[in-house]
Formats: structure tokens, C-alpha cells, sequence
């Protein structure tokens, strides 16, 4: 499709000088692969753009295709061979090393800063947005050919630990059982209400409750929070212990999602020592003046931000937007990255303005290179999740509940399948992670039950079927055809396939539902695309639900493996169902889901 798109590109710009050339895809195979709409090259000529468009048609011509005028719009309708074979060889004859057109090496460095729970603190169904939305960045940058650095910029440092401090020494410490008593780490499932973090997160629960009554535990939190800053041994022994505690749950969390970092130690209190420095750099700089109460301000009114970016507390301590200015400096020094980053929530949108206009303030190299990426926050029906006030949904319940409605149906449907808990984990994980690709980022998500983890209609589940339905034609058909759609052991984002040949013959692909299918496939290259280009993973989960559906169009109505088939159809047909399976698989593994073999 690349050489096809290309021709197209240069017979427009040959037949318009000077005009950018932009294409578009249509919504439907009945209309074409590509289009070019004709409005900004007709006003810049002084041409209705119909007229340009019909103008166009009569003057391009491209072997395999028909140009047809639809209004302002010019479209590119390939021939039914055309397209089978210029979607089928971008998948089945790809290298190994870079499948379904995965791009070289590009020489552009990207961090993704994303997930960055709390310590001290369990997974709720809101940390699964930041996870794998950037997880699915991660691999999508990479899959494109970038240098991608993955970082979990964990927050383990700041007030907060001040307050689970006073909490701790307050009501665990003397007399009461031992935060690691009768529980065993080794546990592959254990009662998330016997973890040390849940007593934790019921201490951090309980400090805030009290404290409406009793403004004066505040200070009591502030000042651990000094103690802790000020390197108090029995501060910082506990502040130790909750933080190795914390990690050893969030690496089994992080096993299960298949999600990895290229290191879990950069989090808030890796800048300390950077701290001093950074004050000493915004100081030299000059941006630095004193607020409310002793505390360090930064005005930032002339590049149109109009609350002060606060950088130091009156009392001296640092605050979350020094130690990310530390950060940025840190990470300008390290990778010199082209481009960072940071899946945050909503509600940080200010304090990302002030942190990227502060560190252009230091050096205009940053300009443009920072991006926020913001998602809506997960609610539940009754408004706002809140760790303080104990109103949470824990993550794995929601996995756990998923898997087990799969288990459910697996036992009633099919009792005999190999493997069941296995695949239920993945259609259960499948359910759940899907469910928050198919939501638009930028927009909150009210929790319930039944759309979280559902398992039919537009769901990870049904894409995850038409795989299995896939496989289970291709190891009938016998030979080497199964093995030709399965992937090997992936070394990074990008899994790698057996090369194929491309079947001579592809009359048996010459029905409505196969081209169909093959417009679907041909898609899944700009759905890719667009996911670095909007930073969320929508515009691929979407995508993955078309083919999903077209390819049972194809096998209700194209058969597959009838006896009476010729060889050359049959042929044709498996071949496009290991392209399928390819792709979907591909696609699947980009937003972090695994493609089952069976259900």
C-alpha cells in the first residue's frame, strides 16, 4: 500500500504545483483506499472544489486503479487483485524483524513517563488508565521505530508520606500486629485486606478522616514530611520500608499486566539530591521571588499562565513541581530525548503548563519537546473515586471478577479447553483493558460492572474470538499454515513472523466480504500511526473491532476450507486468514492483550 500511496501522492503533486498534498482514507471499500479532498487545493487555485475534483479524475491515471470524483473529494479504488496483493505482501512477506510494516530505526529518542502510582498504596481501577494507555504509547513508539525509554516516575516522595508517618506512628506502631504478620509475598494470590498495603492504605484512610476534626494533625503530617526531607533516621527507615513493600506488590501487578520499565528507581525521590541544584539553576536564572508566607514562587503571567508556579514551601520542603523540574533537567542530561511524554490525569493539566514553561524559561531547547498527555479520571456512579476517603475500586478485583465471569463460560461452553485458567486470565485481562482503549482519553469513564468487563459487542473478548476462530480454521487446513500466523518469542514491541509467499492466485479473493476484510487490514498501519499521533490507544482498539467483524462477514460468506474449493481458492483464503491472524495479533499485543489460540 505504501508504493500505491506514493504514486498517488506524486501523479497530485505533479497536477498541482505547489499544493500540499494531503490524503485521507474513506469511511467504506465501496468508496475507495485513498482520497484526496479538494478544498484547501481548490481555494488556493480559486476552484470549486467538485469541479477540481472531476478535473483531477479525467487527468490521473494509475495501473490497477480507478480515480472516481465523489463531490470535493478525488478517490483511489484499487482492483480487487490490486488490493489483495498490495495488503497481503505488506503483512506475509514483511521481514521478521519489522512485521506488518514496522518501521527501521528512526534515530528520535521518546520517553513515556506513565503509571506512576503512589507507594504505599494499592492498585485502583484509576491507575489502570495511566498504565496502559502509555504502555500501549511505549509499544506503539517503538513499533514506529523510535528509541523508546519507559519510566514510572513513582510518587514516593512528598507530604503525603508525611501524613502515612504520623498515621503509622499513631495507631501501628506500639501494640498492634506487625505489618508483614502471617503473610507470605510468595503467595501467587493473596487477600488483598491481609497485604501490608492495604493496612496501609486503611492508615492513610483513617489519618484524613480524623483530621477534619482535628486541623492540628496537619501540622503533625507536615512536620514528618520535614523530619523525612531533614534525613531523620526513623523516618526514613520507615519511609524505606513502605517503599520496598510497595515495589514487591507493584512488580506482581506489573507481571500480570505484561507491562514492563526500564527502571522503577527514577520516581520522586531519585531527584533529592537534585533538589538543592535545580533551586540553585531557577536562582541563577532569576525567575525565582518570594511568595505567601516565605514560599518561592515563579510568575509566569507573560507567557499567559496566571497562577505562580509554587517551588518551595515556606517550611523549605520541596513540592511536586521541583521535583519534576529536576526531573526534566535529569532527563535532558541523560537521554536528550526529542520528545517526552508524561500520561497524567486531567487534573494536572496547569501544573504540566507551569513545569514546561518554567524549564523553557531555563533553556528554549525544551520547546516543543514535552507534551502532556492528560485522560479523564475513572468515577463511580456516586461521583469521584478518592483514596482518602476509601471510596476505591481495587484493580484486581476488577481483574479478578473478569477472569472469573470467563472461567464461568468457558466451563459452561466449551468444559474440555486446554489451558482454561490461562485463557480466561487473557480474555478477562482482554475485557478490561480493551473496555479503556475503546473510551476516548481526554473523557472521564463512569465505573459499573457490567461495561468494564463485558464480554460481548465491541469488547477485547470478540477480537480475541475472531483470533481463535482464525487459528482453529488454519490447523484444520493442516500443513504449515498455523504456524505460519503464529509469532515467536518477543525480544521488545515488535513480534516476528515466519515470511511467507504470496499465493499466485488470488482470484478466490475476489468477493465482496474479502475485500471488505482486505480495506479493514489495510487500515491498521494509520490506525498505528494515529496512536502516537493522538497519544491514546482508541484509533487501533477501533480499528481491531472492524477487522474483527469484517473477517466474519468473510467466513460466514467465503468458504474457507469446502471440499469443492480449487486449490488456488483455498489458497488465497488461508492466506488472507494468516495475514488476519498476523495483523490482529499484532494489534492486540500493542495495547498490551494477548491473542489466545483457543476458547
Amino acid at each position: 500500500m505504501d508504493a500505491l500511496r506514493h504514486t498517488f501522492e506524486q501523479q497530485l503533486a505533479a497536477a498541482l504545483p505547489g499544493v500540499e498534498i494531503t490524503l485521507e482514507r474513506p469511511k467504506s471499500g465501496e468508496l475507495g483506499d485513498l482520497a484526496f479532498p479538494c478544498f484547501r487545493a481548490a481555494k488556493q487555485l480559486g476552484k470549486n472544489p467538485a469541479q477540481l475534483s472531476q478535473e483531477l479524475a479525467a487527468a490521473i491515471r494509475i495501473e490497477g486503479a480507478a480515480l472516481a470524483a465523489a463531490g470535493p473529494y478525488l478517490n483511489l479504488k484499487l482492483a480487487p487483485e490490486t488490493r489483495a496483493k498490495a495488503v497481503l505482501a505488506a503483512i506475509l512477506e514483511a521481514p521478521p524483524e519489522r512485521p506488518y510494516a514496522s518501521r527501521p530505526a528512526n534515530g528520535k529518542k521518546v520517553i513515556v513517563e506513565y503509571s506512576s502510582p503512589n507507594i504505599a498504596k494499592l492498585f485502583t481501577i484509576g491507575h489502570l488508565r495511566s498504565t496502559m494507555i502509555g504502555h500501549a504509547l511505549a509499544q506503539t513508539h517503538q513499533f514506529l521505530g523510535y528509541d523508546v525509554v519507559r519510566l514510572n516516575h513513582l510518587g514516593d516522595w512528598g507530604t503525603q508520606f508525611g501524613t502515612l508517618l504520623a498515621a503509622y506512628t499513631r495507631w501501628a506502631q506500639d501494640g498492634n500486629p506487625d505489618l508483614e504478620e502471617d503473610f507470605d509475598w510468595a503467595e501467587p494470590a493473596p487477600d488483598r485486606r491481609r497485604t501490608p498495603l492495604f493496612r496501609l492504605f486503611q492508615l492513610y484512610v483513617r489519618f484524613h478522616a480524623e483530621e477534619e476534626n482535628d486541623p492540628a494533625m496537619r501540622d503533625e503530617a507536615r512536620g514528618w514530611f520535614k523530619r523525612l526531607e531533614n534525613n531523620d533516621p526513623k523516618a526514613r527507615g520507615l519511609w524505606k520500608r513502605f517503599r520496598d513493600l510497595s515495589l514487591t506488590e507493584f512488580q506482581r501487578i506489573y507481571d500480570r499486566l505484561g507491562v514492563s520499565f526500564d527502571t522503577l528507581e527514577q520516581g520522586e525521590a531519585f531527584y533529592e539530591d537534585r533538589l538543592a541544584p535545580t533551586m540553585q539553576r531557577l536562582e541563577d536564572a532569576g525567575l525565582l521571588v518570594e511568595g505567601e508566607r516565605g514560599a518561592r514562587v515563579i510568575h509566569l503571567e507573560d507567557v499567559g499562565i496566571a497562577t505562580p508556579c509554587l517551588v518551595q514551601k515556606g517550611d523549605g520542603t520541596s513540592i511536586y513541581a521541583t521535583r519534576d523540574l529536576a526531573a526534566v533537567l535529569y532527563r535532558q542530561q541523560t537521554y536528550a530525548f526529542d520528545r517526552c511524554l508524561y500520561v497524567v490525569g486531567v487534573d494536572q493539566v496547569l501544573h504540566f503548563q507551569q513545569i514546561f514553561a518554567v524549564a523553557e524559561k531555563l533553556d528554549p531547547w525544551f520547546k516543543g519537546r514535552m507534551l502532556h498527555t492528560p485522560f479523564g479520571m475513572v468515577k463511580l456512579p456516586e461521583g469521584k473515586m478518592s483514596t482518602r476517603k476509601g471510596n476505591v475500586i481495587f484493580l484486581e478485583d476488577v481483574l479478578d471478577e473478569a477472569r472469573e465471569r470467563v472461567a464461568a463460560i468457558i466451563e459452561e461452553k466449551n468444559p474440555g479447553l486446554k489451558d482454561k485458567a490461562e485463557v480466561a486470565e487473557m480474555l478477562g485481562m482482554g475485557a478490561v483493558v480493551f473496555f479503556d482503549a475503546m473510551n476516548d482519553r481526554v473523557k472521564p469513564i463512569t465505573f459499573t460492572w457490567d461495561r468494564v468487563i463485558a464480554l460481548d459487542g465491541d469488547t477485547g473478548p470478540y477480537v480475541q474470538y475472531a483470533h481463535a476462530r482464525i487459528m482453529s480454521v488454519l490447523r484444520k487446513a493442516g500443513g504449515d499454515w498455523a504456524l505460519q500466523a503464529q509469532a515467536g518469542d518477543p525480544e521488545g514491541p515488535v513480534v516476528p513472523f515466519l515470511t511467507r509467499p504470496l499465493p499466485t492466485n488470488l482470484d478466490g479473493l475476489a468477493a465482496p466480504e474479502a475485500q471488505a476484510l482486505l480495506f479493514e487490514l489495510a487500515g491498521l498501519p494509520s490506525a498505528i500511526a494515529a496512536v502516537a499521533e493522538g497519544c491514546m490507544a482508541t484509533p487501533l482498539a477501533r480499528q481491531l473491532v472492524a477487522v474483527a467483524r469484517s473477517f466474519s462477514g468473510f467466513y460466514t460468506n467465503c468458504p474457507i476450507l469446502a471440499p469443492d474449493n480449487a486449490p488456488e481458492v483455498r489458497d488465497a483464503r488461508l492466506a488472507l486468514c494468516v495475514a488476519t491472524a498476523r495483523a490482529l495479533r499484532q494489534g492486540l499485543f500493542l495495547m498490551g492483550i494477548q491473542a489466545p489460540e483457543e476458547m
